[in-house]
């Protein structure tokens, strides 16, 4: 399947971040405003990604051009994202304990991610399980919006990726982390629920799994119980 992650400059923040705004690494000298190289990623065209418009035609292109994706955007974007997005993809949210101080008195920390998951994975059955939430901080390698590695492996969980049958594409690879964890990235190892035989997500240290969740443990002890005490009866 063709797959995509997508990470534009932010709705408001673009030309501010990456193009001749005056944020993070802009300098004032001699009256005027100019570059002093701290910027992450410069682009002089960036300001076309403050347009709503161009983040609602990058939905459509998405829908038109994979078979399942992921947006990531701000949180006082999500009417604007919503907005375009088509029926069958839903919302994932990721949560960082350590976001950029702002100047509102409420702190934003988290971002939303809209996720168009491809039709035949949708089912339980069709792969790991996955939460729609994502609990990592940001890393402080000096470029701004640039993505943990744990965030594009939750991106890539939800979209049931499979490195072995799959094209994963960056669509913008600005510090090139999300590339980087796309290369490295592995299958989640799994086994089958002893119970209801849905397949289940193993740890990578300690005990393994036997069920897929309480309830299924449950009736599981119980079937046991039934099995002994048949088999204790003359």
């Amino acid at each position: 399947m063709r797959l995509a992650i997508a990470d534009p400059p932010y709705l408001g923040r673009a030309d501010r971040w990456y193009g001749e705004g005056r944020g993070g690494g802009r300098t004032r000298t001699d009256g005027l405003w100019a570059r002093n190289g701290r910027k992450p990623d410069y682009h002089p065209d960036a300001a076309v990604w403050d347009d709503p418009a161009e983040h609602q035609a990058l939905i459509v292109a998405l829908e038109s051009d994979y078979d399942g994706w992921v947006l990531a955007g701000a949180a006082d974007s999500l009417p604007v994202l919503l907005a375009a997005a088509p029926p069958a993809a839903q919302l994932a949210v990721w949560s960082k304990p350590n976001a950029m101080p702002g100047g509102a008195r409420i702190l934003n920390r988290w971002e939303p991610v809209l996720v168009r998951v491809p039709d035949a994975r949708r089912r339980r059955e069709s792969g790991p399980r996955v939460t729609d939430t994502l609990h990592a901080a940001t890393r402080q390698q000096g470029f701004l919006g640039a993505k943990p590695p744990e965030w594009t492996r939750w991106v890539a969980a939800m979209l049931g990726y499979d490195p072995a049958v799959d094209e994963l594409h960056d669509l913008f690879a600005g510090s090139g982390a999300v590339l980087q964890a796309i290369t490295a990235y592995r299958l989640p190892a799994e086994s089958a629920c002893a119970f209801c035989r849905s397949p289940i997500t193993q740890p990578s240290s300690g005990r393994r799994r036997r069920t897929c969740g309480a309830a299924c443990r449950q009736r599981r002890a119980r079937r046991a119980a039934v099995f002994e005490l048949s088999s204790a009866t003359p």
